[in-house]
This record gives C-alpha cells, structure tokens and sequence, in this order.
C-alpha cells in the first residue's frame, strides 16, 4: 500500500496531524466508496455544486459523497449526502505508475450551499506555486498505522518540494522532524495553498509516496498536480452538465 498525505501521512492517512477546527474547510467531501464488495473511503473536492474532484485510483463500482461534515461518528444538520452519479477518471490513469491520477465525479443532485458547504476554485494553468510554499493537507484518514480512519477532520502544514518525479506532479511535506505522511482514507484530498491574493486553491490531490517506507523521514508525499489538468476538468464539467 502506499502512504497516504495527510499529519506527516502513511500510507492513506494523516499521522501526527491536528484536528482541523469544524467546517473551516466547507469544500472537504468524505467519499464512500464500495468496490468488489469492500467499503473503502477517500477525500475529495467540491469544485462546483454538481462536481467533485478526487484521486483516480478511488474509483469504484459506486460512490456516496457525503459533505458538511466535521466528525463523522456525530451526525449534523449540515450534512449533505448524496450520490454519485457519473465516475470519471482520467482516460490515461495508469494503475501501476499513478500517472494522471485523478477523477471527476457528478453529484446525482445540486449541492446546496451553504456555510459548512462550499465549492473552491482549482489553480490554474497559469499560476505557479514556488518551492518552499506552505500549504496544507486535510482528511478523515487513519491517525496511526494499521489504524482506522479518524472519526474528526485533521489538517497538517506542509511545504512544496523539489525535484518532484514529473510536471504533472507536485511533492510536498511537514518538517523532518514531524512524522507526516498520509494513510488510507488521506487518498484524493486536496493539496491546499494561497496564491498572489491570499485565496486558498486546490493545488494538488493526495495521490501516493515515493517510499516503500512510511517512516522514512526523507519520503515525500506526491500530489496530482491540479492545474496540469485544468482544460480536462474545464471540458468534462461541460460535457457532463450538457448531458
């Protein structure tokens, strides 16, 4: 398996992260995903009331989204769960070297917005975000290994690396001192970082580590870089609302 992004996050979850404060992050989606006749969860991205943004390789046979969420073992008045309608990956995923690892999913209904549900723009194709920018990272993923996934949203600071494995992807981390890497249930979450006007963006997509090792204190957390794919997720929106 490998590691998740999240708190310093292993293998798909946040390890050593902090508990985010509720609804702080009102585009957070909790994905339920069924497959072969498992349950397996991920995060996601609400980019448009109808759309959410997510891994490729969290695909499955059915998906529920569920949104407004903060803890999950406490069912709120803001949630939002529904259906996914339409699961759509990437054409070129590729399941062995995680490349284009990301999905476009249609919501079955209209996400109401509200103050814990909100959309959040994607970086662009023109914007560059430097080596050395903080960002963050949040999920519901497990908080220690071998462990189940964490009941409340959890959020960690990292900063963009160098040196990533291809220009449509983005290596990030948390100080060498901080155990940060993602675990199952981190998968798909976004990459979070501020561009030229302090305006949070959806910069990248917990997708993998580069370390067999979750420990490792020198392993980076790789996140599908979001604005290599702008067009496609422009010219699918489309295609599919048209639908």
């Amino acid at each position: 398996m490998s590691c998740s992004i999240l708190s310093g996050v292993s293998g798909d979850k946040i390890i050593d992260g902090t508990e985010a404060k509720a609804h702080s992050r009102p585009y957070m989606a909790y994905l339920e995903i069924h497959k072969n006749n498992k349950i397996y969860s991920c995060g996601g991205t609400l980019i448009h009331p109808e759309f959410i943004l997510s891994a490729a390789h969290c695909q499955g046979q059915s998906i529920t989204a569920l949104l407004g969420a903060h803890d999950l073992s406490k069912r709120n008045r803001s949630w939002q769960v529904i259906p996914v309608m339409d699961i759509v990956p990437h054409e070129n995923y590729n399941n062995a070297t995680q490349a284009n690892d990301i999905m476009l999913l249609k919501l079955k209904q209209t996400a109401k917005i509200t103050n814990e549900v909100q959309t959040i723009s994607i970086a662009k194709n023109n914007e560059v975000f430097e080596i050395g920018t903080p960002c963050s990272v949040a999920g519901w993923g497990a908080t220690i290994t071998k462990g189940s996934i964490s009941h409340v949203l959890r959020e960690v600071d990292v900063k963009i690396q160098a040196n990533c494995l291809s220009d449509s992807q983005i290596c990030a981390r948390g100080p060498v001192f901080f155990k940060f890497y993602l675990f199952q249930g981190d998968s798909g979450s976004p990459l979070i970082c501020s561009d030229s006007k302090n305006s949070p963006r959806a910069v990248g997509l917990v997708s993998y580590r580069d370390r067999k090792t979750c420990e490792d204190v020198h392993r980076r957390n790789v996140y599908t870089k979001v604005s290599t794919y702008q067009d496609w997720i422009e010219n699918k929106i489309k295609s599919l609302s048209s639908d």
